[in-house]
């Protein structure tokens, strides 16, 4: 049996031999997977594989940016350049970042240029739910959504009347937080605002002796609500800003030795990206069919120093999407009662992106507004059989104007023994990614693009067993997946012009792998969280996919001290098996290297002083670790934060 499968299998063992703890109510396992379709679906009725981080967890971890919480979901790998604020990619089942679809309260988010959300500036502040999807989703969401799709929820007013909520932090490296929100809640509607400012001094991410710290900026503001004009029609909206500054060190192409891959110096850079949209929800046929159309934006636009402080990049995107789904049920009068029901939706998109400055172009062409449009339909099919057994079926198909058009599809069933504690989920689906505006067009002096790019296409399965256990007050699921990419897009080097192109790659990427969720609530004080992947990715040579660990673990222990009000919690995240593009002379980026294996701890706890002001504090990287996500980027050692949040 080999070493991943041994893990997994003990893992599993370990968690199924726990003594069974009585407890008057049971744990609740429900969930509600809003991003899992065209409409929101039951995860006891769930084919795909998914993971949903409550409102609760995210405030008893007091996590300040979203990318932490990603972390102890299965499936999921982070790599950060070094600091807080600096670019952070989240990879899904060992895709890239851009194969990942990003939605902050049903808005698309990934910058237009990269197809990428850059998860730095994201703030878990004002953050209510996160779902997070595996595996292709075109099927209902198109290009970007390859790998998987994470979406996210801001919140909203839960109680009648106004209220508020008012908080600030402290920490190590010189950081600060203050937050607000305030909030309303009627008979006819809600309305949200909230505001939050982080800085930090930061470190120096280059490691070298007495080099400049690299701080970061954050100032993120969102509003949202909705508005039930009559009893069948709905209007909403929202609208995000986020106005951040970081500073950086330059990485060094060919550096003679690992030591110099990245040099301090004063580079940095600003960016201002506002999101927003509106919505009409539409009853019709006396509740049978639902209606709703969706407007959306987003614009990004990036300024960046260079390492002797000058300017060197004004550029900016766009993004505008109109859409409209309609859900009709099948076999009942309405919606609420339907078992099986049907979805039909339509969408356009327009991308665009720029550079703005002519003083520090190298080429006309790179002020030319690029553009490209796309159009799409799609169809799903949801049912429950009564009998244990769910389906659910989706298909897609694009309109390109600079691609061929596509169609892709997916399928998951989930079946609930008669047992009532053992559930199977399985899926398969097929996707397809676009290449990028910078790897069609190029925009810089030193990478060509490539207008003879195809699109990247994947198809993929997975099966999984789901066990309630301890009575119904835990739950694991293990999956395996299996995924096949094809066309991957890489970029080769060429020495003698120093220009990179990207390339379709020859041949198959094949991706395999086993998650492993489990939570339980070991007694009605100690609760406990485990996540686990492995993960084999590999490129159509053979060679391993760099920053995407091959192991990944990460175990939770929360702990509600006798008064009730004191919370403590530990975690333990260990990452093995990750590798990088080696960069120096030596290599120039054609072979990888191992990075040391890492384990880091951190430790926190929640005091309610009243029922209306809590107090907190973390201690992130307790032992101190030395280690690296990315090579040559250094990390943080251990750092203390306090804060104190008070409602109103």
């Amino acid at each position: 049996m080999s070493r991943p499968f041994k893990s997994v299998l003990a893992a599993t063992t370990a968690l199924f031999i726990q003594p069974a703890v009585a407890q008057d109510e049971p744990y609740d396992l429900g969930t509600i997977f809003v991003s899992g379709g065209l409409t929101p679906i039951e995860g006891s009725a769930y084919g795909r594989a998914g993971s949903v981080i409550t409102e609760e967890e995210i405030e008893d971890r007091n996590a300040v940016y979203v990318a932490d919480l990603l972390r102890s979901l299965p499936g999921v790998s982070v790599s950060r350049t070094g600091a807080y604020g600096s670019v952070t990619q989240v990879r899904l089942r060992g895709h890239e970042g851009n194969h990942t679809l990003v939605l902050i309260d049903g808005i698309e988010v990934a910058a237009p240029n990269t197809g990428e959300y850059d998860f730095s500036g994201l703030l878990a502040a004002d953050i209510e739910r996160i779902e997070v999807i595996r595996g292709p989703q075109s099927a209902l969401y198109g290009s970007n959504a390859i790998g998987g799709v994470i979406s996210i929820t801001t919140k909203t007013a839960q109680e009648p009347g106004f209220a508020g909520n008012v908080g600030f932090e402290v920490g190590s490296d010189g950081t600060t937080e203050g937050r607000l929100a305030l909030r309303l809640n009627t008979e006819r509607g809600q309305l949200s605002f909230s505001a939050a400012r982080r800085e930090t001094g930061g470190f120096d991410i280059s490691g070298t002796p007495g080099g400049e710290d690299d701080g970061d900026l954050n100032r993120t503001y969102n509003l949202k609500g909705r508005y039930r004009v009559n009893e069948v029609l709905t209007i909403g909206g929202s609208i995000r800003h986020v106005d951040r500054t970081g500073d950086s060190d330059s990485g060094v192409f060919g550096a003679p030795t690992r030591a110099g891959l990245v040099v301090d110096d004063l580079s940095g850079t600003s960016l201002q990206e506002t999101y927003g949209g509106l919505y009409a929800e539409l009853d019709t046929l006396g509740g049978r069919l639902l209606n709703r159309v969706d407007l959306s934006f987003g614009t990004i636009d990036r300024q960046g120093v260079s390492g002797a402080g000058v300017r060197n990049s004004d550029n900016s995107g766009t993004r505008a999407k109109v859409a409209y789904r309609g859900t009709v049920a099948l076999d009942a009068p309405t919606l609420n009662s339907a078992n099986h029901t049907l979805s039909f939706a339509a969408e356009w998109e327009r991308l665009t992106y720029k550079e703005n400055d002519p003083t520090i172009v190298f080429a006309p062409g790179q002020l030319v507004k690029r553009s490209r449009e796309q159009t799409a339909i799609a169809l799903e099919y949801q049912g429950d059989f009564g009998n244990g057994f769910a389906l659910q079926g989706s298909v897609r198909h694009d309109f390109n104007d600079k691609f061929e058009d596509f169609t892709t599809y997916a399928i998951g069933a989930s079946y609930q023994l008669p047992n009532q504690t053992t559930r199977l989920h399985a899926s398969y689906g097929t996707g397809v990614q676009n290449p990028t505006l910078i790897e069609q067009f190029g925009f810089f002096a030193n990478f060509a693009g490539n207008p003879n790019l195809e699109p990247e296409q994947s198809k993929g399965w997975d099966f999984g067993v789901e066990q309630q256990f301890l009575n119904g007050r835990g739950l694991i699921d293990v999956t395996y997946f299996n995924e096949e990419l094809t066309d991957e897009i890489t970029s080769v080097f060429d020495p003698g012009t120093g220009i990179s192109t990207p390339v379709n790659q020859t041949g198959t990427s094949d991706r395999q792998g086993i998650e492993v969720a489990a939570s339980a609530a070991l007694t009605d004080r100690l609760d406990m969280s485990l996540s686990y992947t492995w993960l084999d990715a590999e490129n159509p040579d053979g060679s391993v996919e760099v920053r995407r660990p091959e192991h990944e673990a990460l175990l939770r222990l929360g702990y509600l001290m006798p008064n009730d009000r004191t919370r403590l919690n530990l975690e333990v995240q260990h990452v093995a098996g990750l590798f990088d593009s080696d960069f120096t002379a030596a290599s120039l980026g054609a072979n990888v290297v191992e990075l040391q294996d890492y384990t880091l701890v951190n430790v926190g706890f929640s005091h309610e002083v009243t029922d209306d002001i809590q107090v907190y504090g973390r201690i992130h990287n307790v032992t101190d670790e030395s280690y690296e996500e990315l090579d040559g980027y250094s990390t943080q050692g251990r750092t203390a934060f306090f804060g104190v949040t008070a409602n109103f």
